[in-house]
């Protein structure tokens, strides 16, 4: 071999050397790079009620052709279902959607080709999430909440099935309806209506490990729209956030824990508690870090840093589809879904949630990639109108940024915990129970007292009549008991006083009656225990009455020995025991009141005895089911 060929064949053993390293080097390059994401999202609205007794929505459509175009920033359109019926308006407001209705065979089968594209995303090795987005009404039924679809129900189990048959890596539930927090947190055993986020952690940890839920419930447990928006108010805060205005550290990710404090700072200001969107939030495996949207299309809005900017961003037909209050010296990247083209940027002049003059910048069609507020050209806007309907007015007045987040995360964790399920009727429903409970505790009281006091006189009278001093002491004992119980203010006769100060005082009624709950059950637990205590009491008191009586008969009245105060004793003693057995035998008002408030029973259903005096005696009154 010649010393060329010999130089050439080493030099193309030390090239297949350095290929045959450098490809064992990058191979574990790319088996630890990270899965590519897909996407896929069923997005259910529906302005109908069914067989609730409410009134039909009128933006829920609206709301889901607004969510459908926001996802088409995250997925492709052929990853995205859209079940709706669009009214007259708002398919002229879409033309180019043409949804199924939202009914419970076209969820299944929607769902059904979901599960077939997720399935094949998975096995191309792709980590995939997907979305269940609901607008509509819903309710509760036997504990569990359910969603109205146009043919009936849709429970928490479906949605459970439906979650599991799609088979994502992970899923994000977003529900805007009456009482969503139930449909993915049933109530407590008997129908308990109150329910903590930890409460709901526990469930959805054991049952829906890789599940992150975002549900609006306020203190009305009702969906709030405002003609303004031509949407539910908390779906367009949560549209609003996840187009970007909810990403407070700018990476372009928004967080569970984000999108939440947006949704809340953003309502916070709106005065009428009952009418304020309650946040539930839980990331999947509890993770509210977690990232539950990332848009990778659209065109993408800066808004500069340097200054606060109230933004709202209307299509061309001047209605709002993202609503923005940005820090001063936050960045802010807001991601234009379709729809947008040949719309208009209104930024508040004032820098204050005050209405006042805007500056109005035109958005252009087509728009481009990426568009910078502070180049583009703008003009004096109308004045943000005011008027009768105010009650959403204040929406989106506080700014939000990273120390907005910083200082919610803080009073979160100071606050107590909040309470999900409670609505007006609801604390006007403890309030009747209450009152009723209230007379009826005094009432009793007032019976028991009285009979108890004219049994001791009864026997202080016969005493004094054999000049027997031991019974008129022992019956004087028993007037004593009875006035002390006619006079007596229990706790239970507090609650309702107390109730109505905690209402009177402002607030979120929620609070006031997730208090009175806990305090219903304790003291009907305490008056439970206390019952228990005096029947066995009286069962003795009766056993060792009756056995001295016949003691004494067999032993000494043979004899013809008889013992007045021994007699007054065992007469005290026995009409004692028998008045306490009858008073203890059943249910307390108390008692009565707090099971009639967890089996969710109608007031009229409430058993009670009631006695009044009439002329020449009284009247016994009973009333409710038995």
């Amino acid at each position: 071999m010649s010393p060329r060929s010999s130089r050439v064949s080493s030099a193309r053993a030390v090239a297949t050397l350095v290929a045959v390293a450098a490809s064992t080097l990058a191979a574990p390059a790319v088996a630890d790079a990270p899965p590519h994401h897909a996407a896929f999202a069923l997005i259910v609205t529906n302005n109908r009620g069914g067989g609730l007794a409410r009134p039909d929505l009128q933006y829920a459509d609206d709301d889901g052709a607004r969510y459908y175009r926001l996802f088409q920033t995250l997925a492709p359109a052929d990853h995205l279902r859209l079940l709706t019926e669009l009214d007259r308006d708002t398919a002229r407001l879409f033309p180019d959607l043409h949804p199924a209705a939202p009914s419970r065979a076209n969820v299944t089968a929607a769902a059904a080709e979901l599960a077939r594209e997720v399935a094949t995303a998975v096995r191309a090795g792709d980590a995939v999430d997907f979305y269940f987005i609901f607008a509509g009404h819903g309710d509760v039924d036997h504990g569990r909440g359910f969603l109205e679809l146009t043919d009936g129900a849709f429970d928490g189990d479906d949605l459970e099935r439906l979650l599991a048959a799609v088979g994502a890596t992970r899923a994000h539930v977003i529900l805007d309806s009456c009482n969503s927090f139930f449909v993915m947190t049933p109530r407590k055993p008997g129908g308990r209506r109150i329910a903590t986020p930890s409460d709901a952690a526990a469930g959805l940890a054991s049952r829906l490990p890789n599940v992150g839920v975002f549900v609006s419930t306020s203190a009305e447990a009702e969906v709030f729209e405002w003609s303004e928006l031509q949407s539910g108010v908390f779906s367009h805060a949560v549209r609003s956030g996840l187009a970007g205005a909810a990403d407070a550290d700018a990476d372009g990710v928004i967080s569970y824990a984000e999108l939440r404090a947006f949704v809340d700072t953003a309502t916070s200001e709106i005065r009428n508690a009952a009418y304020r969107p309650k946040v539930f939030a839980r990331g999947p495996a509890g993770d509210d870090t977690a990232p539950l949207f990332t848009a990778t299309t659209g065109t993408r809005l800066l808004v500069p840093p340097a200054q606060a900017s109230r933004l709202t961003v209307r299509d061309r037909d001047e209605l709002p589809w993202i609503d923005a209050n940005k820090e001063p010296g936050a960045s802010l990247v807001l991601r234009l879904p379709p729809g947008l083209e040949a719309g208009a940027i209104d930024e508040q002049v004032s820098g204050d949630a005050a209405p006042g003059r805007v500056r109005r910048t035109a958005l252009p069609a087509p728009m481009p990639g990426t568009i910078a507020l502070a180049e583009l050209p703008g003009r004096e806007g109308p004045p943000a109108s005011r008027g009768s309907d105010d009650l959403f007015r204040r929406l989106f007045a506080l700014p939000f940024g990273p120390h907005a987040l910083a200082r919610y995360e803080v009073e979160r964790a100071a606050a107590p915990p909040p309470v999900f399920g409670i609505s007006h009727e609801d604390a006007e429903r403890m309030q009747q129970l209450l009152g009723q409970v209230d007379a009826e505790e005094r009432e009793t009281r007032k019976i028991n007292g009285g009979v108890t006091a004219g049994v001791g006189a009864y026997f202080v009278a016969s005493a004094a009549y054999d000049h027997d001093l031991f019974g008129a002491l022992t019956g004087a004992a028993v007037v004593a008991l009875g006035a002390q119980r006619f006079w007596s203010h229990p706790a239970s006769e507090h609650l309702r006083r107390d109730f109505a100060d905690a209402l009177a005082a402002g607030g979120d009624p929620s609070a006031a009656v997730a208090a009175t709950d806990r305090r219903l059950r304790v003291v009907a637990a305490e008056a439970r225990h206390a019952r228990h205590v005096a029947l066995g009491l009286s069962i003795a008191d009766l056993a060792i009455a009756s056995t001295l009586y016949v003691v004494d008969r067999a032993d000494n009245r043979a004899l013809g020995r008889g013992d007045a105060s021994f007699d007054t004793m065992v007469g005290v003693a026995a009409a004692v025991g028998a008045l306490g057995l009858a008073t203890s035998i059943g249910e307390t008002p108390i008692e009565r009141t707090a099971r009639t408030w967890n089996d969710n029973l109608d007031l009229g259903s409430i058993p009670h005895v009631g006695l009044a005096p009439v002329r020449g005696g009284a009247a016994i009154s009973l009333g409710g089911s038995f």
